[in-house]
């Protein structure tokens, strides 16, 4: 049921059914409806001005920057080199006030030559002869192209045709229509994007996208594909197709190709890709009568041997959705899902295959009970593989070597932590057979550390307070490494990054793109040369090329054009720093001003939020931030700040601030800031103060309004997609994010109460209400009690705080919404109607998680209507019309 608010005190139902609450919520409108009957259709509501006076928003100012509006003028940000082969060379796509177009670059010292790919003039007559349809050479209809092998020429996609261009003669011809699910062709280049890794390890699984179903063994004697579940490999040479797997089922697969269309929905809702516990690779690949998929298997260097990750989710539970306007009846949806502290989890198998073997096999590497298996890679060559595993806590992880001939595991290193949750990156090595590198936060920052190949820590690759981020590349002969990080420049904003080199005993170590920006940089393959692109929010992006060695800029060669939405009035945001509620810790955020600002005016302020912990929610580089930027041309100050608990970027006890508190952490530092930043600026006015945020950002935008002390602090919300009841969501999340304890089974004494469970058995719940431990007692870990022990956890969650709303909350989801289940939302709903609470509903019918097409825009309008009514005073909705 979709149900809005009509006028102060009225509530009127629009559309849509929202199965056994249809009753409830209409006999709450009715009762409201009746309870109101002299309800005004025009008035300040309770967080107007003080005085009574109505501000009007400035809804021809907010239309000026709709996300329509905004569309054709928001040209090119980020530019992304693709290299011709292993050269230097790149060429890229570039869109701004004059067209698009594809430029060719060829790099030196003294700052090479830039110049047009090809005539665009030239290209659109040619392809509109071609297609017979009329193309511009300033807006070709295509931005993505596939050089030959022999870089001879490209080739590109328009309506299903492929075409080719000829670099030397210039001229373009039709190869016609591709089969559906053929391979990509032999002659051309895959992968250029950038120059790589290099140095080997990390190996991930398969293919991704590709249609092609065929994983080729790395001297191509031999590939494999799966069907109805199971695995076969073929002989190139000899043409043999061999099954080498016959237990695969539905839910314990080594890969299939589902057409039914329970399964064709679900890919659609989560954008093409499954739920949680399934491979990448998976997918419906194009309505296609082949039924061969490409199984996610990593092959040996060697070509030997190749290993495979099966999941078993035969117990997992399902959930379900009901689609309502499938035709020509609703219909039921279903699909796996595992949710915090179940005893039927997802299981992660180490399956091994080795060429002349009649069947493949699996290896036990069982250490924990429910542990997730990551990383395999071969590191030399088919004999052994190697593979991370982590417990279900992921407190706990170790790196493995195992024998593929004896099934023998070996222990390179173990890592483990208390009072926080681990997150283990790719490793990778210096070279092949070579010292390896792995990512810790043992220090309380995330570091890199050179272990040999057998194990064994040799030293740090990187020290001191800050954050290595990830590699880059590794060059194995000079056993140099190119890493990014973050917070370690002095008088930037700690969120900005950088690319780095360091030799491999951890000297040397210099910063290749320097300048107080956020930094996306690209090494070339030969590495002579950095390719990057750097913003602020205050500073629109820029991309040159860097020297490889000093970091000095070579060349400039693109700069976002800001000239149309220029002429609109746009202006950046405005970067801020506060202290968060304990005094200390320094907070990032942004604020966006209206157009038309007037320091001698009050005016209300809106607070985006997202918690994370995954990402804190705050726009490091530039970004126009449209949904924002119209927001606060409505009249409004609109800020996004960061809060502790949030990036993973800073500091392990910054980040893991909320460990145990997985509802309240982020509240207290959002309210610090914003009084923080009325305290300077007179214009903001704290007693008209708004939140809103998407999934995350709705959950906690509840809490806002529900959890004492912020609940009078904040004045209205809008809750979209929120995952209100965490015990509910997604178990890896929730677990990872709160924590879970291990539980001895004979001790059935549990902790509960409305507080929730101490995420680590510490007691520890900072920034919340405390912990109200009961009885129950963590245990450790280990092979011998899988069966002896269970896990348990309990997440505090909106609904129970609904008898504290206060001022005005909107519940907005999509009824089909296979992320954040709808039923969190409704049970908040539920609990705010049994507590005798006003609040407005909204549900997207047909919609997931994410907003899409005109339910995009249509909730951006009901968003800004929603803040423009209750903290301005400025009831524009006056009928059903929308203007």
């Amino acid at each position: 049921m979709t149900v809005h608010r009509r006028h102060r005190g009225r509530v009127a139902v629009t559309a849509g059914t929202l199965g056994t609450l249809t009753t409830a919520l209409l006999l709450t409108t009715s009762a409201l409806q009746a309870q109101n009957a002299q309800g005004t259709t025009q008035g300040p509501s309770a967080a107007a001005p003080a005085d009574g006076r109505v501000q009007r928003a400035n809804w021809a100012l907010a239309n000026r920057f709709s996300a329509a509006a905004l569309r054709a003028i928001t040209y090119t940000q980020t530019l992304q080199p693709r290299f011709l082969g292993q050269s230097d060379t790149m060429f890229y796509n570039w869109r701004d006030r004059n067209g698009s177009r594809f430029m060719l670059y060829v790099p030196s010292a003294t700052g090479g030559t830039k110049r047009p790919l090809f005539d665009p003039s030239k290209m659109a007559e040619q392809l509109t002869l071609l297609s017979k349809k009329p193309y511009d050479a300033t807006n070709l209809p295509f931005q993505t192209i596939t050089f030959l092998k022999s870089h001879k020429g490209f080739r590109f996609t328009v309506d299903t045709v492929r075409y080719e261009w000829t670099l030397a003669t210039e001229t373009l011809a039709s190869l016609g229509r591709l089969p559906r699910g053929a391979p990509p062709p032999a002659d051309e280049e895959r992968d250029t994007q950038s120059g790589g890794g290099g140095g080997g390890g990390g190996g991930g699984f398969g293919g991704g996208a590709n249609r092609d179903y065929r994983n080729f063994s790395p001297d191509s004697t031999a590939f494999v594909f799966a069907r109805d579940h199971n695995l076969y490999v073929v002989d190139v040479a000899r043409g043999d197709t061999t099954k080498i797997s016959n237990d695969g089922v539905e839910d314990y697969t080594f890969g299939f190709r589902d057409t039914t269309e329970n399964r064709r929905q679900l890919n659609a809702l989560s954008g093409g890709q499954q739920n949680q516990g399934e491979n990448d690779d998976e997918r419906d690949e194009g309505n296609t009568n082949d039924m061969r998929v490409r199984p996610a298997v990593v092959w040996s260097p060697d070509s030997r041997s190749f290993a495979f990750l099966r999941r078993d989710q035969r117990k997992v539970k399902e959930l379900f959705l009901v689609n309502v306007l499938a035709q020509p009846r609703p219909a039921l949806l279903h699909y796996k899902y595992t949710m915090p502290g179940e005893e039927d989890v997802t299981q992660t198998e180490l399956w091994i295959y080795r060429r002349g073997e009649p069947a493949v096999k699996q290896i036990n590497v069982r250490k924990w009970k429910d542990q997730t298996l990551l990383d395999v890679h071969w590191p030399v060559s088919g004999e052994k593989v190697r593979l991370v595993r982590r417990d279900r806590p992921q407190r706990a992880i170790d790196f493995i070597e195992v024998d593929v001939t004896t099934g023998a595991t070996k222990t390179l290193l173990t890592d483990a932590i208390e009072g926080a949750a681990l997150e283990p990156k790719p490793i990778r090595y210096l070279k092949k057979g070579g010292d390896f590198l792995w990512w810790s936060q043992k220090t309380g920052w995330g570091m890199f550390y050179v272990y040999g190949f057998d194990g064994g820590e040799k030293h740090a690759l990187t020290t001191g307070q800050w954050n290595a981020d990830g590699i880059t590349k590794i060059d194995s002969t000079t056993q140099q490494v190119w890493l990014t990080g973050q917070g370690r420049e002095p008088g930037e904003q700690l969120y900005q990054t950088h690319l780095y080199r360091v030799n491999g005993n951890g000297t040397g170590l210099t910063l290749l793109d320097p300048g107080n920006a956020t930094h996306t940089s690209t090494v070339s393959p030969t590495k002579r040369y950095v390719y990057d692109t750097y913003s602020r929010m205050d500073q629109p992006p820029a991309s040159v090329v860097r020297d490889g060695i000093t970091g000095r800029v070579i060349t400039k060669l693109e700069e976002m054009d800001l000239s149309k939405i220029t002429e609109l009035g746009f202006t950046v945001a405005a970067p801020f720093s506060v202290k968060a509620a304990d005094g200390v810790t320094e907070l990032f955020g942004n604020m966006w001003k209206p157009i038309d600002f007037d320091s001698t005016k009050r005016y209300p302020i809106i607070a985006y939020v997202y918690p994370g912990p995954q990402t804190e929610g705050v726009t490091t580089g530039f970004s126009v931030r449209q949904p924002l930027l119209q927001l606060a041309q409505l009249g409004f100050i609109v800020i996004e700040v960061g809060h502790r608990g949030g990036a993973p970027q800073r500091s392990l006890a910054y980040h893991r601030y909320g460990y145990g508190n997985l509802r309240d952490y982020a509240l207290a530092d959002k309210k610090a800031a914003i009084e923080q930043l009325a305290a300077r600026h007179p214009y903001i006015d704290l007693d008209r103060v708004g939140i809103f945020g998407h999934s995350g950002g709705g959950f906690l935008t509840a809490a806002a309004m529900l959890l004492p002390p912020y609940n009078d602090f904040f004045k209205v919300g809008w809750s979209e997609s929120g995952n209100h009841d965490n015990n509910i969501y997604n178990q890896n999340w929730s677990e990872w994010n709160h924590g879970v304890r291990v539980i001895a089974r004979a001790d059935s004494s549990r902790t509960g109460g409305a507080n929730g469970s101490g995420g680590a058995g510490n007691g520890q719940r900072r920034g919340g209400p405390g912990n109200t431990a009961g009885a129950a007692r963590e245990v450790a870990q280990d092979s011998t009690n899988y069966d002896r022990i269970r896990f348990d956890i309990r997440v505090p969650t909106n609904d129970e705080l609904a008898g504290n709303l206060k001022g005005n909350l909107a519940l907005i989801t999509g009824d089909l919404d296979n992320n954040v289940h709808p039923g969190g939302t409704i049970k908040l709903a539920n609990a705010l109607m049994r507590a005798n609470k006003r609040f407005d509903y909204f549900v997207y019918p047909g919609e997931p998680h994410g907003y899409r097409g005109i339910y995009s825009t249509y909730n951006q309008r009901m968003l800004m209507e929603y803040f423009a009514e209750h903290l301005l005073g400025d009831y524009y909705r006056g009928n059903a019309e929308i203007r």
